[in-house]
This record gives structure tokens, C-alpha cells and sequence, in this order.
């Protein structure tokens, strides 16, 4: 597994639409669990990840927004499939954390035909932002990293994911319908305490850390084009449920029920 990163500017010309999974638009309930393809339990790709992002703290002078409050720990590194609002009482009239697992339990079949006898894989290709304020790239809120679809592995990795985010859409655990978009949150200012404060996209891609990395000029970059990187490609063992805000022993998110991918 490669786990030395390295990056050019996309060629692509698409502009791909940006997606958030961490609220429920038609719920005023918050979010309590939601269904994750973990990968940050791989170590090299922790390494990798944390080499990165300190690399990037470590500029000088400071990129604007950048602190150590907004990155994610590497350990929680997952896909988000869709978020879900669960009630506590198996009694109660509405979708309940055991009816959850039930469903994900009833895919597994149909997951394993869609693999086809390989494994789950996410090849981490690309890099950028969430729809920053104003569409001003020197206010943005969420920097990803996260599959491009050019590879084999990417496009089971695609088929699988709109599958469960579709079936848990029709039975009326994720009320979200906006399209999928695949992605690993590494900074997020919503952990910024009191304020989200935004940090420079624009400034991340001109700093020296990133042109000593990046071999294509970026003063052109268009941030709607994601950059390419290069951090590995790395195994899903399993379909987890996730509690919001949990914390393990290891600082990663707590798994409430699993689809295992094992043969």
C-alpha cells in the first residue's frame, strides 16, 4: 500500500457538486448515528494523514484559519453513507437503532454480489473543499480528501455506497436525497470553539508545503476541481452503524452493529 503522498492539480473540467452528509435537512432532530465505511484504523494511512495536516499547521507564516482545534483525529477517517435520527425506546413509533441493524444486516448478500469476489477498497486520489462561504475559497469550512472514479476499485467502492445510502433512503432512515459524495473529513471548523472561524483554501494551495508537492502551477486553480494526491488505497472491513460524537478507546468512532465484508 502506498502511503507517501503526492499531488498535481486535476485535469478534470467537471465541476462535481459538493456534499455535506453531517445534517438531516428534513428532521429538526439532530443526527444521532450514521453508516461509515472506517478506514482510519489502517496506521500508515494515520501516519500519512497526520504528516500532512501537521505540515500544513507548520507553515510559515500561519495559513489564515489553520489551527490544531480543526483537525480530525486520523483515526476517525471514514466514508459517510447517510445520516440517520434514531430513537432510544424499541418501543417507540419511529426507526430505532435495532431496526437499523436489521437492515444493514439484510444487504449483505446483495453487497458481496456487487464486489464480485473482490474486496472494498478506497483509493484516497483527490483533494478539496466543501462549498466554502460566498463561494469564496478563502472562507471555506471543510477540506476532504477522498476517491476519484477513474479505477476499478473506486467504481465498486461507488456502486456499493449508493446502494446502502439508497436502501436505508427508501426505508426512511435518511431523509437527506441530495447525491452521494464520497469523502474523508481532515479539517472541519465546526470544532472550532466559539466561533467557525474559516480558514484560506487558496492559501493552503499556494503555500510552500503544498508547491514543494504539487508540480502543476495552481495560481489558476479552480477549487470547484479537485487536486489529485496520492494517499494509498486502503481496505473496508466492514459496513459500520456509528453513534454521533462517540469516542473509543482508540479515539474512533463507536461502531453500534457491522455488515462484515469477510468472504
Amino acid at each position: 500500500m502506498a502511503t507517501k503522498y503526492t499531488a498535481r492539480a486535476s485535469a478534470s473540467t467537471s465541476r462535481r457538486g459538493q456534499f455535506s452528509s453531517g445534517t438531516n435537512r428534513n428532521s429538526k432532530l439532530r443526527p444521532t448515528h450514521f453508516i461509515s465505511l472506517p478506514i482510519g484504523h489502517h496506521v500508515q494511512l494515520q501516519e500519512s494523514v497526520k504528516s500532512f495536516t501537521d505540515g500544513l499547521l507548520n507553515c510559515k507564516p500561519s495559513l489564515p484559519g489553520l489551527d490544531r482545534g480543526i483537525v480530525i483525529a486520523p483515526r476517525r477517517l471514514h466514508l459517510t453513507l447517510g445520516v440517520m435520527t434514531l430513537e432510544n425506546s424499541p418501543g417507540s413509533s419511529g426507526r430505532t437503532l435495532e431496526d437499523a441493524q436489521a437492515l444493514l444486516c439484510t444487504l449483505r448478500t446483495r453487497v458481496m454480489e456487487l464486489l464480485n469476489g473482490h474486496s472494498l477498497s478506497i483509493p484516497i486520489t483527490e483533494m478539496n473543499i466543501m462549498n466554502p462561504d460566498r463561494g469564496n475559497a478563502d472562507n471555506a469550512h471543510v477540506l476532504w480528501l477522498g476517491p476519484s472514479l477513474d479505477t476499478e476499485d473506486a467504481r465498486r467502492l461507488k456502486s456499493v455506497s449508493e446502494f446502502v445510502n439508497k436502501a436505508f433512503s427508501d426505508a426512511g432512515f435518511i431523509q437527506d436525497r441530495r447525491p452521494l459524495k464520497l469523502h474523508c473529513t481532515i479539517l472541519n471548523t465546526s470544532h472550532r470553539k466559539p466561533s467557525r472561524q474559516p480558514f484560506s483554501y487558496n492559501a493552503i494551495l499556494m503555500s510552500p508545503f503544498i508547491r514543494e508537492i504539487v508540480r502543476t502551477p495552481l495560481e489558476s486553480h479552480d477549487f470547484r476541481d479537485p487536486v489529485k494526491v496520492e494517499f494509498g488505497t486502503w481496505s473496508v472491513d466492514e459496513i459500520q452503524i456509528c453513534k454521533m460524537g462517540s469516542y473509543g478507546p482508540e479515539g474512533e468512532y463507536v461502531s453500534c452493529g457491522c455488515c462484515s465484508l469477510a468472504s
